[in-house]
């Protein structure tokens, strides 16, 4: 039945809001995010306002990979690149972030991946500039993929939001589980692998906010989160 049913009621959860992410309103916080994101950062954001929040178990539901700004991308050596060629009017026009949701792998503005609660980047490591032409290409390769309901990390046509960073980016080898007989990928198990300095990943930065105001968080305030989340669910 969850099969059948996923791509519908998936679609119909990613809509459902009750309120702004709390950084939505805060420009300090979301100026200081921007500026500590290099090309190819994932950013895992936490967004307990929307009901697809809560889908995903744990403190983040969600993750997207900054690819930079045209400036960024002439430095990498890709801009003239024909997948990166059809996209500038977009990029010219600040859609940095690239995503995969229930409305397919998008490219998206900060201020749609950043309307959320809490912000963890994480940077992977490369063996050179050539690895790094290679994953950013990637990703444009992967635009217009649908999206994978089913969560499934083993789908050839379809994608989701950390299937999509393990595809592009395998030399991550980021943590996958099997739950119901799936094999995916959980963004705090992804967290965690970074907190850990484990396959290929940095935690760079947490920012939280909530309806009083910001902070930059520390390490060990992410690993309580993320255990306060966790052990929430289990009771």
């Amino acid at each position: 039945m969850a099969r059948t049913f996923a791509p519908t009621l998936g679609t119909v959860l990613s809509h459902v809001s009750w309120r702004s992410g709390h950084l939505k309103s805060k420009q300090a916080a979301q100026d200081a995010i921007m500026d500590g994101l290099q090309p190819l950062d994932i950013v895992l954001v936490s967004s307990k306002g929307r009901r697809s929040g809560h889908i995903i178990p744990g403190l983040f539901g969600h993750a997207a990979v900054y690819l930079g700004t045209e400036q960024e991308l002439k430095q990498l050596g890709i801009w003239q690149a024909s997948q990166v060629q059809q996209r500038t009017r977009r990029i010219r026009n600040r859609h940095v972030f690239i995503e995969a949701d229930a409305a397919g792998v998008h490219l998206s503005k900060p201020a749609r991946v950043l309307n959320t609660d809490a912000v963890a980047i994480l940077r992977p490591r490369f063996s050179g500039t050539k690895q790094r032409r290679k994953t950013a290409l990637g990703f444009f390769d992967a635009l217009g993929m649908k999206f994978d309901f089913l969560f499934d990390v083993d789908s050839t046509d379809c994608t989701f939001c950390t299937e999509l960073i393990h595809r592009v980016m395998p030399h991550l080898d980021l943590p996958i589980m099997e739950i119901y007989g799936v094999r995916t990928i959980m963004p705090d198990s992804v967290a965690v692998s970074a907190i850990r300095k484990e396959g290929g990943l940095a935690l760079v930065g947490y920012i939280k906010a909530d309806r009083k105001g910001w902070r930059q968080a520390s390490m060990s305030d992410l690993v309580t989160d993320i255990g306060h989340n966790w052990a929430r669910r289990q009771r």
